[in-house]
């Protein structure tokens, strides 16, 4: 849970925990609300943990023991169960503009899932976006 001291803002820089970012890089600001599709990369990150390696180990599945095909749809599905939970539905996201050529992009500044958080997370996008505009 998140809480009004992780936020700090200056005349020169927008804070949060140990990150901080130039307010004069700033384009934008938002709180945004995730997808399934946005957690992706997520899911399929806590799915390869659980059972990436025993499927590459199994040379086919037709000829592996029972006991092996059991593991790893278990281990799968456990992986897909937890890479589910672990999903956040809020994005607390800034504009940034880069010094190079990435350009202009949004950037995850922290993921959550409670509505008090969600709350807080408003509330300093309203006052960040009043200290640029």
């Amino acid at each position: 849970m998140y809480k009004e001291a992780d936020f700090k803002l200056s005349q020169e820089a927008f804070s949060f925990k140990k990150d901080s970012y130039p307010l004069s890089k700033i384009n934008n600001v938002r709180v945004k609300k995730l997808s399934l599709l946005d957690n992706l990369g997520q899911i399929i990150f806590w799915l390869f943990i659980f059972s990436g390696a025993v499927w590459l180990a199994i040379p086919s599945l037709e000829s592996s023991p029972i006991w092996l095909k059991v593991l790893v749809i278990s281990l799968t599905i456990i992986g897909l169960v937890f890479g589910l939970y672990r999903c956040s539905k809020y994005a607390f996201q800034i504009e940034f503009r880069h010094i190079d050529e990435t350009g202009v992009q949004w950037i995850n500044v922290a993921r959550f899932s409670s509505k008090s958080d969600y709350a807080l997370f408003e509330q300093q996008s309203t006052i960040l976006k009043a200290a640029f505009l």
